[in-house]
């Protein structure tokens, strides 16, 4: 069902304050952990273990863009814990409902919102334009 070939349509980023927070927090502990380790403190395993998981989000923020558009579907990824793929058969429509915030509304008239704290601000308006011209593509093409 879903095709690992298919080539994205368009990107949009994080917002780069936002990485490099995470990017100097993630180093911070790190730095403290390897410290209080070669001190051989038993504290620097406890701060280790939040240390190495900002380093790894830190990382994939780096890696991952914050929503990729594709032909039949899109996909957020705001962090390692939420990483979502909606298809526009399903949707209806899109609304907005804060700055940092859009509603996709299913076809069964359900709502979910979908979270855009962490994408640059001058994409958010772009992202909402690809979906909304993407959901209606969609509803046009529809057969049922």
């Amino acid at each position: 069902m879903k095709n690992k070939d298919e080539e994205p349509k368009e990107y949009f980023e994080r917002n780069s304050a936002l990485v490099i927070i995470m990017t100097v927090a993630a180093l911070t502990i790190d730095w403290f952990s390897i410290k209080m380790l070669l001190d051989v403190n038993p504290w620097g395993t406890a701060t280790a273990i939040p240390g190495l998981i900002l380093t790894l989000q830190a990382l994939w923020f780096i890696v991952n863009p914050y929503a990729v558009v594709y032909e039949n579907r899109f996909e957020i990824k705001q962090s390692l814990l939420y990483n979502k793929e909606f298809y526009y058969l399903d949707a209806k429509s899109i609304a907005q409902k804060t700055s940092n915030s859009v509603q996709l509304i299913y076809n069964d008239d359900d709502i979910e919102q979908l979270p855009l704290i962490g994408m640059r601000d001058s994409h958010k308006q772009k992202f909402r334009e690809a979906l909304n011209d993407k959901i209606v593509e969609s509803l046009k093409n529809r057969n049922f």
